[in-house]
């Protein structure tokens, strides 16, 4: 055998002799890795037991040694205070982890990336502390600093909030649940806020929401109490679940405070609102600040600014959660100094073009108990109104009036006395749909209808009863024989100042109301033919 042949051999067994030390070696780090599981479990659950100073369960742990020092945990359990009667404060069904073998050795550590799947994180009732502090370290609500997470991936995360246990003979709460896709955190220090982002649905509106924000750092010994703060988008969220309203909802914001108190401030826009489907469609904004509890969802309404197309309303009040009957009650006090008349109507007609117009004030309390009923007949609201100086677009009802006018006036024979400007004052109570006038008057120069009765928001049911105040005597509203026929009468008519008072009638339906007046037990009808195509 040659030299040469002998040194290719040689060249030949090295690479083979190096590949063997390299599987040698990965096995070696393999099965020293499969005996590092228990190890590894057992180092977890105690700094996990530490970190957060309660009692900790884990699944299974596998570590895998080589090329990297990977980590997999399955059902992970971390619990509040050891208290076996509430969910686990933080349960992972999976996590996955790496460290390279020199993180091992700097301090502190950082772990790149952790991966999570199937994350519930469970807040406590408010109000629910620590009872004691059987780890013994010196402040339970700070974390070992010695990890840095750079980054936290978690896949189909559920955050639940736990409300207060009832007074006895009280129902429970139902607990308010959210589920959250894509949540990243990062810089997740072990005693400083982390940085988180993500995108969770809406349940009821349902639509997508976009979040980002600080959380933390965590206070282990009331959780309800975690500081956070962030921003949100919240688009496409589809109002028709909710009974008697309609619309797409979006709406943008901000939040600072604690998980059990919020203050929120943002703005919504539904450009398509709509009311029972009885009204057109019309756009609203809202610019709000509230203060939210985030462990039953209760919130109240600080001072809300609402346009609805151009009128604007100011309101506040609360929406709190009635567990006994399944739903929320909203209570708010509202106030519009200076709205248009015809921007209110439009909720309840039709119409493009608006019957009336004018400037109202309108002051007032809507109550909304929790119901499936729709809107009109759930609601309970009481308020008063004062519309003056208000116009009417047909030109048969403006002539009409002004005719009128001129006749409470005793000016019959003057085409350029009286005018069909009209002031329209009441107070109501609308409950299940009616709407019940105490006191309705509607004022032209010359005469003032006073009235009292009801109105179906849905039907258009009228039945109405008052009187027809005139500044002139009933013989001057009339010339001719007529007149001298009604002089005897004027007397028994005159009384508190007017020169006549007569009684009055509204029956029927909107759309064909029928008017009847009363004069000395005698009462003519008249029935008004085609009203809704003088509105409309």
């Amino acid at each position: 055998m040659s030299v040469r042949g002998t040194r290719s051999r040689k060249w030949f067994l090295i690479p083979a002799i190096l590949l063997g030390v390299t599987l040698l070696a990965a096995g070696l780090l393999s099965w020293r890795a499969r005996k590092m599981d228990d190890l590894v479990h057992r180092l977890m659950v105690r700094a996990l037991s530490e970190q957060f100073q309660g009692r900790v369960e884990l699944g299974t742990v596998h570590v895998t040694g080589f090329p990297r020092l990977v980590v997999t945990g399955e059902d992970l359990s971390i619990h509040f205070d050891d208290r076996t009667d509430l969910p686990p404060l933080i349960h992972i069904e999976k996590l996955t982890f790496s460290l390279g073998w020199l993180g091992i050795l700097r301090l502190p550590r950082h772990i790149s990336t952790v991966k999570l799947e199937g994350m519930t994180l469970t807040i406590p009732p408010r109000g629910e502390k620590r009872t004691s502090n059987p780890r013994g370290s010196e402040k339970s609500h700070r974390l070992l600093p010695s990890i840095i997470l750079d980054q936290v991936i978690c896949k189909d995360a559920v955050f639940i909030t736990l409300p207060k246990n009832p007074d006895a003979g009280k129902p429970q709460k139902t607990p308010l649940e959210w589920d959250i896709h894509d949540l990243n955190l990062t810089a997740a220090g072990a005693d400083k806020p982390f940085h988180f982002q993500g995108t969770l649905t809406n349940a009821k509106p349902k639509g997508e929401i976009d979040t980002s924000g600080e959380f933390g750092p965590w206070d282990l010994d009331d959780p309800g109490s975690t500081p956070v703060s962030g921003s949100y988008k919240f688009t496409d969220a589809d109002l028709g679940p909710f009974p008697g309203i309609a619309g797409i909802l979006s709406s943008n914001g901000k939040y600072t405070g604690e998980i059990s108190e919020l203050e929120v401030n943002g703005e919504t826009d539904t450009p398509d609102f709509s009311l029972d489907g009885v009204g057109k469609t019309v756009p609203l904004h809202t610019d709000f600040s509230a203060t939210v509890d985030g462990t039953n969802g209760d919130t109240l309404l600080h001072p809300v600014r609402a346009t609805l197309i151009r009128s604007v309303i100011i309101a506040e009040g609360s929406v709190i959660r009635e567990p006994e009957n399944k739903g929320h009650r909203i209570i708010v006090n509202f106030v519009a100094p200076d709205a248009r008349i015809q921007d209110i109507l439009s909720l309840g007609v039709k119409s493009d073009r608006p019957f009336l117009t004018g400037t109202v004030k309108i002051k007032g309390k809507l109550v909304v108990p929790p119901s499936g009923s729709k809107a009109l007949e759930k609601l309970i609201l009481d308020g008063e109104f004062g519309l003056e100086d208000a116009h009417w677009a047909s030109q048969e009802v403006r002539d009409k009036l002004q005719a009128l006018s001129r006749r409470a006036e005793g000016k019959p024979r003057d085409e350029d006395a009286g005018s069909a400007a009209s002031d329209l004052r009441g107070k109501f109570h609308v409950e299940k749909g009616v709407a019940n006038f105490s006191s309705l008057s509607f004022g032209i120069p010359g005469a003032t209808i006073d009235l009292s009765g009801t109105y179906n928001l849905v039907g258009g049911d009228l039945d109405f009863n008052g009187h027809v105040r005139l500044q002139a005597r009933l013989s001057q509203t009339v010339t001719g024989a007529k007149s001298l026929l009604l002089k005897p009468v004027d007397p028994f008519l005159k009384k508190d100042g007017a020169g006549a008072v007569i009684p009055i009638s509204i029956r029927g339906n909107r759309e064909h109301p029928t008017i009847s007046v009363t004069i000395l037990h005698k009462t003519v009808e008249k029935k008004i033919a085609g009203a809704k195509s003088s509105f409309e």
